[in-house]
């Protein structure tokens, strides 16, 4: 029989992680934010003040995804860009009191969602989860 991507554990483990997804977006709406934004705050709630170039390599992504999410937290009026006064090059994105305020609802949401999420495995799934978090992080 052919291998198959559908066997590999990589793909077994994002099956159930979309249930966490699931379950992170649909509390995070409440809050007025999309899945994924999550990740940006809590990079600026760990150090304030980064450069577009900085969150990009926290978050692992490319600059203009950076810009676009950015701008979207920026509307919503969670963080807000300043130029970095000894490098007018650079543009620092600051949290907004509001954005500070979500710190702990979102953190707590986070959490809720992972116990859910385990205690929702079959014995089998958490296995499978396990296995697959050991073999993709070694």
């Amino acid at each position: 029989m052919a291998r198959s991507l559908l066997d590999s554990p990589t793909y077994r483990l994002l099956r159930v992680m979309g249930r966490h997804k699931a379950l992170v977006a649909t509390e995070l709406e409440r809050h007025g934010l999309h899945l994924g934004q999550e990740l940006y705050l809590a990079q600026l709630w760990r150090a304030d003040g980064l450069s577009s170039a900085e969150l990009a390599a926290r978050t692992g992504v490319s600059p203009p995804a950076v810009t676009k999410v950015v701008t979207g937290l920026e509307r919503s009026g969670l963080v807000r860009r300043e130029r970095d006064p000894a490098d007018a090059r650079l543009v620092r994105i600051w949290l907004t009191d509001a954005g500070r305020a979500l710190r702990e609802p979102i953190t707590e949401i986070w959490y809720a969602a992972e116990r859910d999420f385990w205690n929702g495995l079959s014995d089998e799934e958490r296995a499978v989860a396990r296995a697959a978090v050991h073999e993709v992080l070694g």
